[in-house]
């Protein structure tokens, strides 16, 4: 036992006193892509010896459990360093652990299937608004996996897989690290991937320090007082659903169960047992890829169990080993630390690189002085510890805890780990007062003001590296600690401070190792002589032996000397300001020039721009979460940024000290006059091409529509920058409008969004085939009641004007009014029937009439109209019988429209659209238009919707033709103008769904020069044939830079016409002839809908 222990603590200080650092690489994407398959390939190269080589028989095809942790060991720049994989964060049963995995990244991979094409459409939709909504600050990654059925594929003919330029554009715009493509079957390519990952994980690693810890809130406490009875493996109340589908492994999940072989092989050292005789007390069990210890039970005489490195998602049958000192279940799968019955005596226990999300209750484990919690995903150090008195190491390192709050109170601890967490401050550690060694590495402490000898006398060893401690004084309250002997501050800001060595050799003379380096007697004596320690008695004997001579100080650094550089290169004595003067030694790339980090934020923001804003409401270029993040705005990037503030509908725009000219500056202006946007307030203080512009910013600026500017710090005239600040009511009032407008559009949109399935389901019936579909249902179904219905309400009440007692109740006998006015009797059987049917329709609809929480929710229309349980409701009742649904057994599933009745609908709608279409394209479709301009679909589309069985002008859609009144636009070529031109042509033009990016279009120079191609607001773009969806209209602006004869697709936001018409869904549209001419209304999609409300369904095939 003396033997484990001191192996134990000798570890502990090697880790110490090395630079131990670790990497987590969190993989995101789709389930069942090729996670497990990525690291169990790469798990076979970076694992060594015996265990390489049963993994080398790795194939891709074999069945795989869910791995979802997997840590190796690489050298970077010389040195060893962990590099830690997370797969499945996004699974249901992680829950507790996604927000502490994701913030604790250095890399994001986010990883697709090559050949599904919808895993790849989730980076851009699901994973990475979730990385921006979560704040996350690390760089992603974009991994294809499986890449090489892609190219089987291409054999076989299947063009459905993505493209590779279509990842990299992906990669490029919303500003991801790199692109790279994989495959299990190629292990040098899994190989590339985690190396470009690792460069990525570096890089920020080295400058996270200067980020502000993100917010945690610390979870409730799941009982009163935070504490329970007593540990045991039995569920609790509520809380078993989060572990318990985790731990309960079928036949199936349970691939490597250990043998009895296994466990006699790993036995040794012989020592006493329970009955006092001689046993095996020890047993080694690591690295066998293990899922489950159920032999392990009988064997209970073992003191010493190492499971090390295996994939346990339990340790229950350890409950058994009632004798059990010392444990190691290290790099494991488990997610709680209460998975198995406390044993009688614990002494050590390691825990490290697991998955715990919480500490856990230790208070069992009486005599418990060794813990390791290393490398999981604990944000919160509850009261678990509490009653462990006994224990003397912890380690919480590489976790993702932020306070350590007052749940340390009474702990003896000797050292206590903390390295690689979020914490800001160290409030809670002078609680432990006989600590003598704290390791708080790679935090975002700023202060350790916390620390006082009269708390912790007994502190030896401090490791504050890679923090943000800038002020020497911080230094100076260390001088207290008599028995301070290690401490490691590089890097730190302060660690840039001339003669930084000697400045703390002269506060703390007791130190032997100062930064990972022996404190030599040479640096001693420097330092005394730095600081004058004999400078005053060499005068004194000077002066007594050459009294006519002048005394000349001729030491190269002195104290003063020191402070003179100090205030030269930081502007101020003792203080390197938060982040130092360290400048970005990281590559740029591009034009303008970027470190990929920056321009991974810039990207982020200007996404975040398109989708609303951040904060909400504001495009935000000036303020940055940390140093090496900042960049200014240029020239170049004004027309990106201006359409992205467009398409959100920002109220404001921050560019502070952009590196912008004045032309750049009338480029807003000019923006801000021209576009139908809600932008009204510019920040560009500290910007200096303002000053050149003077007076015209005065002329130019829309102060009349109550919009304003900040230009402080410009070198303007106070008077000048007062009154183009504009603090007139106006200000904050078209504030107030702008934002109130972005909230109607977002209501709005929601609303929409609801609407999509009914409306979905209305065009389908509509769509040109051979024959009719089958009938829809009744408007008394529960189908017709869908978000997006507004017949039913409207039927409804017609059915209570007639029958305002609803279906009146006579006793043995039931009497209402029908649609034709007649009046229906009902007897007992008659009414029995007519409730079987309504049991049947709801039975059509989903619902679980004997289990109603365990169905298919009603529509919140239908159940505010008939009540959450409408099965015996009169009102529903009566309405069913209204809308032709028969109170007789002759009819079956009479709650869907008469079959002949719903053929002949459908036909004439179909002769009707018919019709129609071909007059429109006679009209306007008949001349020479360029390839891909078409008009005739939109012109007979919008006349269906409004009920006409004529064509209507285009005038009555506010609809003008280009090539009648199309005014210039600013810049470049106009797109018409283009086509006609022959200088390009329409290579494709897709639309899909609703929003930013919903409308693709491709074009292809055919010139010999460089092109810049306008699209105009208003445009507008019609569906290729009656697909009953929405057509679509730009709002703003757009132009497209076109290398000479080469391809370029633009994404751009499209507006629907009408909420009457489903969106888009990857459907290939044609641009027409026709553009908008609603100036006041492109900059609103709910202003667009307001104006064309009067569009509806014709009633006849609802």
């Amino acid at each position: 036992e003396r033997v484990w222990v001191r192996r134990l603590q000798a570890n502990m200080a090697m880790q110490f006193d090395r630079r131990d650092r670790c990497l987590h690489i969190c993989m995101l994407g789709d389930a069942g892509i090729g996670h497990s398959s990525f690291l169990k390939c790469y798990g076979a190269q970076a694992q060594a010896g015996e265990n390489a080589e049963k993994d080398s028989s790795f194939m891709p095809d074999k069945p795989l459990c869910s791995l979802q942790n997997l840590v190796a060991m690489v050298e970077l720049d010389g040195e060893p360093c962990r590099v830690r994989f997370t797969d499945e964060a996004s699974g249901s049963k992680f829950d507790a652990m996604r927000e502490a995995a994701i913030h604790a990244a250095h890399v994001h991979m986010l990883c697709f299937r090559a050949d599904q094409p919808e895993t790849f459409a989730s980076i851009r939709q699901q994973w990475l608004p979730k990385l921006w909504e979560m704040q996350a600050e690390a760089p992603w990654l974009l991994v294809a996996l499986a890449a090489d059925v892609r190219e089987r594929n291409k054999v076989t003919g299947d063009v459905s897989s993505v493209p590779q330029e279509e990842a990299e554009e992906l990669v490029k715009r919303f500003g991801g690290w790199g692109y790279l493509e994989c495959s299990a079957f190629f292990p040098e390519t899994v190989q590339m991937v985690v190396d470009e990952a690792l460069t990525a994980a570096y890089t920020y690693y080295r400058l996270q320090w200067q980020l502000h810890p993100p917010e945690v809130t610390a979870p409730p406490p799941r009982t009163a007082g935070d504490t329970k009875a007593s540990w045991t493996a039995a569920p609790e109340e509520g809380y078993e659903r989060l572990w318990l589908p985790h731990e309960t492994l079928t036949v199936a999940d349970d691939h490597v169960p250990v043998t009895e072989d296994q466990i006699r092989e790993g036995l040794s050292q012989l020592g006493d047992s329970c009955s006092r005789q001689h046993a095996y007390v020890r047993c080694d069990l690591m690295a066998m890829n293990l899922t489950s210890l159920v032999k392990l039970r009988q064997w209970d005489q073992l003191q010493f169990l190492n499971v090390s490195r295996n994939r346990l998602q339990s340790l229950e049958p350890l409950g058994a080993l009632r004798h059990l000192l010392h444990l190691n279940a290290s790099h494991n799968l488990l997610i709680r630390s209460e998975s198995f019955t406390a044993p009688d005596a614990l002494e050590t226990c390691d825990m490290s690189y697991n998955m715990l999300a919480e500490l856990g209750d230790w208070k069992v484990h009486r005599y418990l002085r060794e813990l390791n919690l290393r490398g999981n995903y604990i944000s919160y150090v509850g009261s678990g510890l509490k009653g462990n008195h006994e224990l003397r190491m912890l380690d919480l390192s590489e976790n993702f805890i932020s306070k350590l709050l007052k749940n340390l109170d009474d702990l003896e601890l000797r050292t206590l780990n903390l390295a690689q967490n979020k914490l800001s401050s160290l409030e809670g550690v002078q609680r432990l007062s006989k600590l003598h060694c704290l390791d708080v590495r790679h935090n975002h402490i700023t202060s350790i003001s916390a620390l006082k000898a009269e708390d912790i006398p007994r502190l030896r060893k401090l490791r504050l590296s890679e923090n943000r401690i800038s002020q020497m004084r911080e230094v100076d309250q260390l001088a207290s600690f008599a028995f301070l002997s290690e401490l490691y501050m590089h890097p730190n800001p302060v660690s840039q401070l001339p003669q930084y060595r000697a400045q703390v050799l002269h506060r703390l003379p007791r130190l032997r190792q100062l930064d990972n380096q022996q404190v030599t007697p040479e640096e001693r004596v420097k330092t005394e002589v730095i600081y004058g320690a004999d400078v005053e008695t060499r005068q004194e004997i000077f002066e007594q032996l050459l009294p006519e001579e002048t005394f000349v100080d001729r030491r190269l650094m002195t104290e003063a000397l020191i402070s003179q550089l100090e205030v030269e290169q930081f502007g101020r004595n003792g203080d390197a300001g938060p982040f130092g003067c360290e400048p970005n030694s990281d590559p740029t790339y591009g034009d303008p020039p970027r470190t990929k980090l920056q321009m991974g934020k810039f990207r982020q923001r200007v996404e975040q721009t398109r989708r609303g804003g951040f904060p909400e409401g504001v495009a935000n270029f000036s303020e940055y979460p940390a140093p090496y993040h900042s960049n200014s705005a240029y020239d170049e990037d004004l027309a990106e940024i201006l359409e992205a503030v467009a398409e959100g509908g920002c109220e404001e725009l921050w560019l502070g000290a952009a590196e912008i000219s004045p032309a750049g500056i009338r480029e807003i202006i000019a923006f801000m006059q021209d576009t139908s946007s809600r932008l009204c307030r510019i920040d560009l203080a500290g910007c200096s091409s303002a000053a050149l512009l003077g007076a015209e910013l005065l002329k130019s600026f829309p102060l009349d529509r109550g919009c304003s500017i900040e230009l402080e710090n410009c070198g303007l005239a106070d008077s000048t920058v007062a009154r183009l600040r504009n603090k007139s009511e106006d200000v904050s009032r078209a504030l107030n409008q702008a934002a109130a407008e972005r909230r109607r559009i977002a209501q709005r949109v929601k609303d929409y969004a609801e609407m999509k399935e009914f409306l979905n389901a209305r065009a389908e019936l509509l769509l040109p085939r051979g024959e009719a579909p089958e009938p829809p249902p009744l408007l008394c179904h529960p189908a017709q009641w869908r978000p997006g219905s507004t017949e039913p309400q409207k039927a409804l009440e017609g059915f209570l004007r007639a029958n305002p007692n609803k279906l009146m109740d006579a006793g043995d006998s039931w009497t209402m009014s029908k649609r034709s006015g007649d009046k229906i009797h009902l007897n007992a059987d008659q009414f029995k029937v007519i409730n079987d049917k309504l049991d049947d329709m709801l039975t059509d609809w989903g619902c679980d009439l004997n289990e109603p929480s365990k169905g298919r929710a009603l529509p919140p229309a239908f159940v505010n109209a008939f009540g959450a349980s409408p099965s015996k409701s009169l009102k529903l009742l009566g309405f069913m019988i209204w809308e032709g649904v028969a109170p007789t057994k002759k009819f079956k599933r009479d709650f869907y429209r008469k079959k002949d009745d719903w053929q002949a609908a459908w036909a004439d709608e179909q002769r009707r659209m018919k019709e129609l279409l071909e007059k429109a394209i006679e009209e306007y479709d008949s001349g020479d238009a360029a390839l891909g301009v078409a008009s005739g679909q939109l012109i007979a589309h919008l006349s269906f919707l409004s009920g006409s069985s004529e064509l209507k002008d285009p005038s009555s859609f506010n609809l003008v033709k280009v090539s009648d009144e199309s005014p210039p636009p600013r810049h470049g070529e106009d797109l018409h103008s283009a086509l006609s031109a022959g200088l390009v042509v329409v290579e494709e033009i897709v639309a899909d769904g609703f929003g930013g990016g919903n409308l693709k279009l491709t074009l292809r120079s055919l010139s010999s020069e460089p092109l810049i191609i306008t699209i105009r607001k208003g445009t507008v773009f019609q569906q290729q044939s009656w697909t009953h969806r929405s057509d679509l209209l730009t709002g703003l602006d757009y132009m497209v830079a076109l290398l000479p004869e080469s391809s370029t697709t633009k994404e751009m936001l499209g507006h629907s016409f009408t909420t009457v018409c489903p969106p888009p869904a990857c459907d290939e549209m044609l641009i027409t002839d026709f553009y908008v001419d609603l100036e006041d209304l492109l900059g609103s999609q709910a202003l667009i809908w307001d104006h064309f409300q009067n569009f509806k369904w014709p009633s006849k095939p609802a």
